[in-house]
């Protein structure tokens, strides 16, 4: 579209400073990509073509769980932010960190624990981590089997109802991926977390039955401002390190995997010997109160203090 067109031949009609311009819209050029990965599961699909490429990504922490990754030149902006929502689901806004796509130097943006449910479920979850907020001491009640099982089919029909993923870089910026149905995508893709669970060494037909996860006694003493790396600190380097977390029966860490998105190996390898030292956490448990092994997720920020 020529802009300079639209505005000759808008004379006599009111200009609207800073009116938002309309989104980019970009194709799929192929088909959804499942990639079992060594520590995760990865869910890719590309966009656009030439200058307009761009690549999205969806990655597993754990079952029902996954962070979103988005890759290129039309994401370029100089904002710290991007915000992401499902169309035309009527999803509500989710924030992400911008940051550089390692290798290709390309813009990205990163989502950490993307939400897809529906409103209603959605707010129930969002009270829930208020109501764990407030009360950070306080192990959270037992969900039942059922009711997760509930959430699990609420989360598979919100992605069955999704056809587009819009990007906000900035108010007069915007991005849509014209997605199609997300369903049988991300069936695919649980698929291959619950096959992963095996090879983290967590039964998945014991995961289904657990109705309390493993519980973090305590996390805010497992890293310090002293831990964070010198060198990146020096140099200005921030991070978000998502590390996953084996949890034997009787609550002892017994292995730690990076999930980090980024290329400075120092804050990996500092949050995994930290936290395989100090973190402290309640095994997972059946209905019965039978204590059984799990993972639990835990994200690190880096940042330095302005």
């Amino acid at each position: 579209m020529d802009l300079r067109r639209v505005v000759i031949c808008a004379v006599g009609a009111p200009l609207l400073l800073g009116a938002a311009a309309e989104p980019m819209r970009l194709q799929p050029q192929g088909p959804w990509d499942v990639d079992y990965a060594e520590s995760s599961c990865r869910l890719i699909r590309t966009f656009g073509e030439g200058e307009t490429q761009t690549k999205l990504g969806f990655e597993s922490t754990g079952p029902d769980s996954m962070d979103m990754l988005v890759v290129g030149k039309p994401l370029r902006t100089s904002a710290e932010q991007a915000s992401a929502r499902f169309l035309p689901v009527g999803s509500k806004s989710f924030e992400g960190m911008v940051v550089t796509a390692v290798g290709s130097g390309d813009p990205a943006v990163l989502w950490s624990s993307v939400p897809m449910l529906p409103a209603s479920p959605l707010a129930q979850v969002e009270r829930e981590q208020e109501e764990q907020r407030r009360n950070p001491g306080v192990r959270p009640p037992a969900v039942s089997v059922a009711e997760q099982e509930l959430r699990h089919t609420q989360r598979q029909q919100f992605a069955d109802a999704v056809t587009e993923l819009k990007i906000e870089t900035s108010r007069h910026s915007a991005l849509i991926l014209e997605t199609g149905s997300l369903g049988k995508a991300l069936a695919a893709f649980d698929k291959c977390s619950r096959d992963s669970l095996k090879d983290w060494g967590v039964d998945p037909a014991v995961d289904e039955k657990i109705v309390r996860p493993p519980w973090a006694l305590n996390p805010a003493t497992w890293l310090s401002s002293n831990d964070y790396p010198n060198d990146m600190l020096m140099n200005g380097k921030e991070s978000n390190v998502d590390v996953r977390l084996l949890v034997d029966a009787a609550g002892k860490i017994t292995k730690c995997t990076s999930l980090s998105h980024f290329a400075e190996e120092e804050f990996n390898r500092i949050t995994c010997d930290k936290l395989s030292r100090r973190a402290r956490l309640e095994p997972a448990e059946l209905a019965d109160g039978t204590k059984v092994p799990s993972y639990y997720i835990f994200l690190v920020k880096f940042r330095i203090a302005h």
